[in-house]
């Protein structure tokens, strides 16, 4: 009851405005704010267009590249090949019959093998690259 005689009371009385031309001022710098975001809104509308088109570009040109210059099959190119299909690679022995201990002692021991041979590589590598920068600076 009381709430509706509040609201009836309310609806009845006019505001009263301390400074109507500062308000008047005020909503006028408001809806210029406003317009202004609008701008903002259109600027990143034409921006998101751009990039969807490049991004469209990037993906045909991509599409085109793969297309037009497939990857060379894997038997035909020795440089695609996995390192165990390689002809002078060193399988790793077979492992059978054997607890877990003496398979990991192995496998250990064949991976450093394998890394300490890496590591002759490229350190003789390394060497003829010296020489190579040795010979052109004389």
């Amino acid at each position: 009851m009381k709430y509706n005689e509040v609201l009836s009371k309310l609806k009845k009385t006019e505001p009263i405005l301390d400074d109507p031309e500062g308000l008047t001022d005020r909503i006028m710098q408001r809806v210029e704010q406003s317009s202004v975001g609008v701008g903002r809104i259109i600027a990143l509308r034409i921006s998101g267009m751009m990039s969807g088109v490049a991004a469209s570009a990037l993906i045909c040109l991509l599409a085109y590249e793969t297309l037009k210059y497939p990857v060379p099959p894997v038997d035909n190119d020795p440089i695609c090949k996995p390192l165990w299909a390689m002809p002078d690679a060193k399988p790793y022995p077979q492992i059978t019959g054997l607890d877990f201990r003496e398979k990991e002692k192995i496998i250990k021991t064949a991976v450093r093998n394998k890394e300490a041979q890496r590591a002759r590589k490229e350190q003789i590598n390394a060497s003829f690259i010296v020489r190579d920068k040795i010979i052109k600076s004389y």
